[in-house]
C-alpha cells in the first residue's frame, strides 16, 4: 500500500516521457517520484476517504446546514 506522508503537497509534475509523477512536499525530506500505478493507488485511496467523510452530508443534507 502506498501512502503519502503527513506533509502538505507543494507541487506535482508528470513526466510526459516516462509517466512518473514527481511530488514535492513542504517538508522536502519527503520529496519523491511515484510510478503511474502507485499514483493511481494514492488517488483511489483519497477518493475512498473523501467519500467516507462526505457520506453524512450526502445521505442527510440538513446535517450540513445545522
Amino acid at each position: 500500500m502506498v501512502r503519502l506522508p503527513d506533509s502538505p503537497v507543494s507541487s506535482m509534475q508528470e513526466c510526459l516521457e516516462c509517466g512518473s509523477i514527481s511530488v514535492k512536499f513542504w517538508n522536502s525530506n519527503y520529496d519523491r517520484s511515484y510510478t503511474r500505478d502507485e499514483w493511481n493507488t494514492v488517488l483511489e485511496s483519497g477518493r475512498e476517504v473523501l467519500r467516507k467523510i462526505l457520506a453524512p452530508v450526502k445521505e442527510d443534507p440538513k446535517f450540513f446546514y445545522d
